[in-house]
């Protein structure tokens, strides 16, 4: 009983880290789109570098959530697998839409 506890612990934190990073990448790309609307080279910079952080932090919550069984969890992780993975794509949306232009590096 107190490993199934446990292993229920550990999944709600996954869950939450996932939540976060979900959180971290939707802010980055708000961050980003502000920061090429007013054209300003150093928001832009900022934001592309929250931007590469936001993904790392979806891709270990993605590594951290796919480690628990999904046959035994699924119900419960697959929308946050399905959130993480859409995190993912859009990010490299994002980051493939609004590169630095070569005047500003």
């Amino acid at each position: 009983m107190v490993e199934s506890q446990q292993h229920q612990q550990y999944i709600e934190h996954a869950v939450e880290a996932a939540d976060a990073a979900i959180l971290n990448a939707q802010e980055a790309e708000h961050e980003l789109q502000g920061a090429i609307t007013l054209a300003d080279p150093v928001a832009i910079q900022r934001a592309q570098a929250k931007l590469g952080s936001a993904k790392r932090q979806v891709r270990e919550a993605q590594g951290q959530i796919q480690s628990f069984d999904s046959q035994k969890y699924g119900q419960q992780l697959e929308q946050t697998i399905q959130q993480l993975h859409q995190a993912a794509q859009d990010l490299e949306v994002s980051e493939d839409k609004f590169h630095t232009p070569r005047q500003i590096r």
